[in-house]
């Protein structure tokens, strides 16, 4: 079992290509949530890179006009759409109509634990990319009100401070001026497992 509580300082993280490789066995090492209840499928991208020589991911703020989730934080993602192959396809398409990444800049590093949504009735399926370099984002305005580039570093510290089983009120991560909850903060958490495991080598 992961510690949530290992200090994200006791060693320095690994450069963005380094921490993929050590996620992708952590994560190909143990037993993936698959949630298999009636609700719609969506999956998203967390889109990992190194800015300044330090791993980080994108998150988005949505914007306020969207029907489901308006102004929320979250990743790059969506609905299945019935061409997509898989979720994996889903979350790069998706990543491509949001943010203009394009898919083959993208190397799938694996794929973490189902997501629920509440509101929404969606099962999401958080899909882990890494881009060998920093992005220049194209976002949608009709879908994103703004792009955000938060380190992995900071994600880490900020969930290692959580308790090791909080509830909803408290899982709640504050990055770069806004506050992220819900089910982006369930994918963080989830997220911040492997990498802290891998940045580690940890066993899981």
């Amino acid at each position: 079992m992961l510690s949530h509580h290992v200090s994200p300082d006791a060693r320095p993280l690994p450069g963005a290509i380094e921490l993929a490789a050590k996620m992708a066995k952590v994560i190909c090492d143990r037993e993936r949530v698959v949630l298999d209840v009636p609700a719609r499928s969506a999956a998203v991208l967390v889109p990992m890179f190194d800015r300044d020589e330090r791993p980080h991911i994108i998150l988005t703020k949505r914007t306020h006009t969207l029907l489901e989730h308006p102004g929320q934080v979250s990743l790059p993602g969506g609905r299945r759409d019935p061409a997509d192959t898989d979720l994996r396809m889903t979350a790069l398409r998706e990543a491509h109509e949001e943010l203009g990444i394009a898919p083959e800049v993208v190397e799938v590093v694996g794929v973490l634990d189902d997501v629920a949504t509440y509101q929404s009735a969606y099962i999401v399926t958080p899909v882990v990319g890494l881009m060998r370099s920093a992005p220049e984002t194209r976002p949608n305005p009709d879908e994103i009100a703004r792009v955000m580039e938060v380190s992995v570093a900071d994600i880490l510290a900020l969930d290692a401070a959580l308790p090791a089983r909080p509830n909803w009120r408290e899982l709640r991560y504050p990055l770069d001026g806004e506050d992220v909850w819900g089910a982006t903060a369930r994918i963080l958490r989830g997220f911040a497992e492997i990498a802290r495991a891998a940045a580690a080598d940890e066993p899981t």
